[in-house]
């Protein structure tokens, strides 16, 4: 194998629950304190619910869960649920260690001898908790007997306290009708998300020190492919990471890049695996972004000169039809002129002689004759000749430069006469207030509200808890990218939504709810009844 090669004590991405390469992220401790603060407090009992995506690591979740209980609680586990009603309860009892007889067993037998196994362990101050895996694979009748066995309970408590661990379809099966009284005994819910690009570095990092390689075998384009391909899955970064392993040591590199990652992948989940499409490459993305940048500076020169031309030929346009009109009426004119002439001439003056009608015949040929002489020009094409000969000016766009605002400066506050030293003051503070409130971020977390910063409802003023309706926080999922909700008397609420009048809610964090009413903060416990 390809140990030697790279230096390796062992396989580092083999798919074993091998525990000491056991990583966990910030998405599985914030899933872990999920599930440990729904099994604890006031709110314990009942049903506890984990899902995620397969791979995602519920069973690493589960099993640091059982590694970390108390001497004080007895365990059953479950790993294949695919059982019936009776087999359940039988199974049930071989983990709580319960003497029963085989032959001949019905479900009431079963049934009282697990209840006496409750009760005895409750006198005895031990807690019973059963956790099943692979639930999603539950019959809904299955899952019925377990919510009828939660009904063993005493005043402060329930004597049974389950787990679900599953697939998401788990989630789809509790919204059935009929099995819509579990759904309302699920006192804590957490949906475990896959790794993001840092926590799947780390992730690798890590494998890979835990088998003694303290170097980078994985570059940064090969770790944006296995993200790429994984979608963040631990168990499909596993096979990956160990194919591209195998396929580096093969062709004698000694460091994964994205080309053997591809190659790889293909190898290792054969139809699963879509290979990245043409326009997904970075050769690709820079040459489209290329083309698009020079077809936006190709339109703006070409719209920055369509105007000139426009504007040129519509102007000319214009003075044509002027001067059409101004010749035409002239014409118009001159036909007047000389038709009122003549008139008044044949009106007015007598005939005259043969002799000056010769002469004055004369002198009209020679005026003939220069006039056909002189060459014909249109009036239309003069002034277009004119129109050519003009130089164009072209339109050019001012570009309007900027100036940047000022960044970071520091303003004082200068005595002026007429004002007193107490408003200077103020103004300084102000200023202060403002500087300090930009160059900081505020984030509420549950480090805040147990220095005090923010109070719990308990400590706030006796008008605030008196205005402050009934509430029943029945069920809450927290997770860090803020879709986290929480059931609040009966109805789903998410960050910013409103409960009643003038109470919404801020943030939901793993184990406190921030609530706002009338502009002040309080913090209540997730699951809780006020």
């Amino acid at each position: 194998m390809y140990t030697n090669f790279f230096s390796l004590n062992e396989l580092p991405f083999s798919i074993a629950p091998n525990p000491k390469y056991l990583f966990m992220s910030d998405r599985h401790r914030e899933a872990l304190t999920h599930l440990t603060s729904g099994l604890g407090g006031s709110a314990s009992g009942g049903f506890v619910l984990l899902t995620g995506e397969v791979g995602t690591g519920k069973t690493t979740v589960s099993r640091c869960l059982m590694g970390d209980l108390p001497d004080d609680t007895q365990l059953a586990f479950i790993l294949n649920p695919t059982l019936s009603s009776q087999e359940l309860l039988a199974t049930i009892c071989d983990q709580l260690k319960i003497r029963y007889r085989k032959t001949g067993a019905t479900l009431k037998t079963l049934t009282d001898k697990i209840s006496e196994k409750l009760l005895k362990n409750y006198t005895n101050n031990i807690n019973t908790l059963l956790i099943i895996d692979e639930a999603q694979h539950l019959e809904p009748e299955v899952l019925e007997q377990l919510r009828l066995l939660t009904n063993l309970e005493t005043n402060t408590k329930k004597l049974l306290q389950v787990i679900l661990i599953g697939q998401p379809e788990l989630q789809q099966l509790l919204k059935r009708r009929d099995l819509r009284q579990l759904a309302q005994r699920i006192t804590a819910r957490y949906h475990l998300l896959p790794l993001n690009k840092q926590e799947l570095a780390a992730y690798i990092k890590h494998r890979l020190s835990v088998a003694d390689c303290h170097r980078a075998l994985f570059n940064e384009g090969a770790l944006t492919a296995i993200e790429h391909i994984s979608q963040g899955i631990p168990r499909l970064i596993n096979l990956v990471c160990h194919s591209a392993l195998m396929e580096a040591y093969n062709s004698n590199n000694a460091r994964v890049d994205k080309k053997i990652v591809y190659k790889a992948a293909s190898q290792a989940l054969g139809d699963d695996f879509q290979p990245p499409l043409w326009w997904q490459h970075k050769n690709a993305k820079v040459a489209m972004a290329a083309s698009v940048l020079c077809l936006v500076l190709a339109s703006g020169f070409w719209l920055g000169q369509k105007p000139t031309k426009n504007v040129a030929q519509l102007s000319a346009k214009k003075e044509l039809a002027k001067h059409e009109v101004s010749e035409k009426n002239v014409d118009t004119a001159e036909n007047n002129t000389h038709q009122q002439a003549d008139v008044s001439v044949l009106q007015v003056t007598p005939l005259k002689s043969a002799v000056q009608k010769k002469q004055k015949k004369g002198v009209a040929e020679e005026v003939v004759k220069v006039t056909k002489s002189k060459p014909k020009i249109k009036p239309q094409q003069a002034f277009v000749q004119q129109v050519t000969e003009l130089p164009v000016t072209s339109v050019t766009t001012k570009q309007v430069e900027r100036t940047p605002l000022p960044q970071n400066e520091n303003y004082q506050v200068a005595a002026v006469d007429g004002v007193s030293e107490d408003l200077l003051a103020r103004f300084k503070a102000a200023i202060d207030e403002t500087k300090d409130l930009s160059n900081t971020s505020i984030s509420l977390d549950e480090k805040e509200i147990a220095q005090g910063a923010i109070k719990p409802l308990t400590k706030m003023p006796a008008w605030v808890q008196k205005g402050i309706p009934s509430l029943t926080f029945e069920q809450h999922i927290y997770a860090s990218d803020g879709e986290g909700w929480v059931n609040v008397n009966g109805r789903d609420r998410y960050e910013g939504d409103r409960v009643a009048e003038g109470l919404t809610i801020d943030r939901i964090l793993p184990q406190q709810v921030i609530l706002t009413y009338r502009g002040e903060s309080f913090s209540l416990p997730a699951l809780t009844n006020w």
